[in-house]
């Protein structure tokens, strides 16, 4: 009889997770079609931020899926809210699939090192971390550019135009410490283990590297002059190739993206395993 109540229970439980697996694949679903719906993503970023949430949902659970989600949603409105296309800007504010990676890549890495590296709190706080930094790169440049204060370089604090990568104003770097501050909050609300020093490594972590998105924007990231000889990261304009003026020709916004989130990550990562 035991044994029997025992199979029913196993039973019971695989039915249940199988369950509770379909309902959190529902709601990627419907969030993706939402997305795609609100022009928030190309056809290529709908594939690709499936395929992300997918495998965020497998390895980390709905606790770490909601800390992408409310990057996603959070940093997706925001661009719609305040800002229109930013005519400097290589893409549009619709997602494609190089930007979806480029921001969520550190976040999956993390996850892997979740499951296999034998640090799980090191890594799902790295997990955290790299989507701080990708949140507070996108606050940070969207609400800066309202800013009534001169847009500066990172680097030699010039006079910038707005929207540039590598440009940075007082109210941009406000905006930056707060999304992360919230990704922080979120992290400990989600997970509520090493309260403080968790919401110490996920905030200063993801702020540090949207600071070194700022620094590789402006030193290493491809830049071109336009026939009005502003600065911008398009390389064509009206079917023309524009030339280049500084940076290096592979290195785009996205990449700088991805640069950005891996060494909040590795440092968030790196730090636990020493701290947790």
């Amino acid at each position: 009889m035991s044994s029997l109540t025992g199979i029913l229970d196993m039973k019971i439980e695989a039915i249940a997770g199988w369950a509770q697996l379909l309902i959190y694949v529902a709601i990627l679903v419907f969030m993706v079609a939402i997305a795609f719906w609100r022009k928030w993503l190309t056809r290529s970023g709908l594939g690709a931020a499936f395929f992300v949430g997918l495998f965020t949902l497998y390895l980390g659970g709905f606790s770490a899926f909601s800390i992408l989600l409310f990057f996603f949603i959070s940093g997706s409105l925001l661009a719609k809210v305040v800002k229109k296309d930013n005519p400097l800007e290589k893409k549009s504010n619709k997602r494609d699939a190089f930007q979806v990676l480029a921001n969520s890549l550190p976040a999956l890495i993390a996850l892997l090192l979740y499951r296999y590296s034998g640090h799980p709190i090191a890594s799902i706080v790295a997990f955290s971390s790299s989507l701080s930094e990708a949140l507070a790169d996108t606050w940070s440049g969207d609400i800066g550019r309202l800013s009534n204060k001169d847009t500066v370089s990172i680097i030699t604090f010039t006079k910038v135009p707005k929207g540039i990568s590598g440009g940075v104003t007082p109210l941009g770097f406000l905006a930056g410490f707060i999304a992360s501050m919230l990704v922080a909050l979120l992290h400990i609300g989600t997970f509520g283990y090493h309260l403080y020093s968790s919401f110490i490594t996920v905030l200063f972590t993801g702020f540090l590297g949207s600071v070194l998105d700022s620094i590789l924007g402006a030193t290493v990231q491809v830049h071109y002059r336009d026939k009005n000889g502003c600065l911008t990261e398009k390389s064509e304009s009206d079917g023309e190739k524009l030339e280049r003026v500084r940076g290096i020709p592979f290195i785009d916004n996205d990449v700088v993206n991805l640069i950005s989130g891996l060494f909040s990550m590795t440092l968030s990562f790196s730090l636990g395993v020493l701290v947790f």
